[in-house]
């Protein structure tokens, strides 16, 4: 990409561009208290001026330096002023928001990964979050009936989402072309750019739909330019697959939805889930994936009569929700990003040993509600009531091997080692994980007691309305967070174990 350098030293341009995005903030404050502007509209305001700022980079420095370093100077200025609750132009909303920190966060990011390979992806999502968010906003509360919609915490609107889908098509069209024209590189074919410009609008549309507290300034942008850089290395063929891979997570997230397997916010962080591992790997990633939710999906259908008997003691039912997505299948994106950046097999084997142990996990669970016989907690070995995190059963325990066994045969192992071996390590990786999250649970996952009935409960409320007391572990440490270390550590035991006998 062509730089136009306008100054000798690049770190003249870099006080110029501070100084500029300093004025930006003021100039916001200024106008926000003498002509009594809401603080949302003034934050607008800075975050379409810092990002049309911001994207010019890439073309007034050769360097990326100086990029970086504005990076995190705004990361470290804006996360003081967040938390002092100074510069309210640029930090008040309506809610509790860390935007302002995600966006330098982001620009940082997409830096470091695109700077030197592919300046033009930068931009694009660059642009995506500069122009696509504030337009939902402004979109999404001028109408005059809005339909609204809440996948997390935030209320989004479909005519807001509506805009995001079209404004990242017609960025991802318009500045992917043009980039590829300025770098002198072939530009795609006029279907192949609107197949791309399709796919990249479902993925932020999906990243702006289940963000909460600013986070779409972090998911919009990097998902965007994550799809952007898996179409624009494919064929016609390769992206007409993505868009039927897109579709399928779309099927697969709605069945489970129907199927009160996932909530409404959790069939969408499905959606974007499958929607980007499944483009990036295919069939040897799709397998797996959907061998998980299915079956996982089909047993907890089969207990959930059994388990109401639990709903006084989980925290959270069958009925898997955004966190849970992502606490089981956020560490297997993690490996999906990992194995498209560096083409490394063994995140594919790290993908499969999260997968086992999330797999392991939930049998675990879902096949030892059916034991006829009392739990007991994995390391006390003391009888437990039934649901209660650390309690295992013979039958549970069995389910665990089961899963994780399951899970492994779905792997497609495109290596030239052992099978048998492999099968081992990832089983074993899995049940490992599963036992992890058992010791994690019964020793310091958050555990409350109800001050009305006396028993201990995950739940935050109980008996509808009495707020529990932390007995043990801490607040912190909920399901999720058990969940996330579950599958983090089956990841991790295949790395360990591959390192050791491969």
């Amino acid at each position: 990409m062509p730089v136009i350098v306008p100054f000798k030293s690049e770190w003249i341009t870099f006080v110029i561009i501070l100084g500029l995005i300093l004025g930006i903030v003021g100039l916001s404050e200024i106008i926000r208290q003498r002509f009594r502007i809401s603080g949302e509209h003034t934050r607008q305001f800075v975050h379409v001026g810092v990002g049309l700022l911001v994207v010019i980079s890439p073309f007034i420095f050769k360097s990326a330096l100086q990029p970086i370093v504005l990076a995190l100077v705004f990361i470290v200025l804006n996360l003081i002023a967040l938390q002092k609750g100074q510069m309210k132009g640029m930090h008040t909303t309506e809610r509790r928001s860390y935007g302002t920190v995600f966006f330098p966060l982001t620009f940082l990011i997409l830096i470091l990964f695109y700077w030197h390979s592919d300046p033009t992806i930068l931009i694009v999502g660059m642009l995506i979050m500069t122009i696509a968010d504030p337009l939902a906003s402004i979109v999404g509360t001028s109408v005059k009936r809005p339909l609204h919609f809440r996948f997390w915490h935030d209320t989004k609107t479909v005519q807001g989402s509506i805009t995001v889908f079209v404004v990242s098509f017609v960025i991802t069209v318009l500045f992917f072309a043009l980039g590829r024209k300025i770098d002198q590189i072939t530009v795609p074919g006029f279907l192949s750019l609107l197949i791309i410009g399709s796919a990249v609008g479902v993925v932020a549309v999906l990243s702006e739909a289940i963000s909460s507290a600013g986070s779409d300034n972090l998911s919009l942008p990097i998902f965007s330019a994550v799809m952007l850089d898996i179409m624009q290395s494919l064929t016609f063929y390769g992206q007409l697959t993505v868009l039927g891979w897109i579709l399928f997570s779309f099927l697969l997230a709605y069945a489970a939805y129907k199927l009160e397997a996932l909530t409404l916010g959790g069939a969408a962080g499905a959606m974007l889930l499958g929607s980007l591992v499944f483009s990036i790997g295919g069939i040897y990633w799709v397998i797996p994936m959907a061998t998980f939710f299915i079956l996982s999906s089909i047993l907890s259908r089969i207990g959930k009569i059994k388990k109401t008997v639990l709903k006084g003691i989980v925290e959270k039912g069958s009925n898997r929700d955004l966190y849970q997505v992502y606490a089981n299948g956020g560490i297997a994106l993690l490996m999906a990003l990992l194995y498209f950046y560096t083409e490394q097999q063994i995140f594919y084997l790290m993908f499969l040993g999260s997968l086992a142990a999330a797999t392991a996990d939930t049998w675990g669970t879902e096949i030892g509600v059916f034991s006829q016989r009392q739990p007991v907690h994995i390391l006390t070995r003391k009888p437990v009531p039934t649901g209660t995190s650390g309690g295992i059963t013979v039958l549970g325990t069995s389910g665990v091997f089961a899963g994780a066994g399951v899970l492994t045969l779905s792997g497609i192992l495109p290596i030239e080692v052992s099978l048998w071996t492999l099968f081992v390590i990832i089983a074993l990786s899995g049940i490992l994980g599963a036992l992890v999250d058992s010791v994690v649970g019964g020793t310091i996952q958050a555990q409350y007691s109800c001050p009305h009935c006396g028993k201990t409960t995950e739940k935050l409320i109980h008996c509808s309305s009495y707020q529990t007391q932390l007995i043990s572990g801490y607040r912190w440490i909920n399901n999720d967070i058990v969940n996330l270390i579950c599958t983090a550590s089956g990841a991790l035991f295949v790395w360990g174990f591959y390192q050791l006998f491969l």
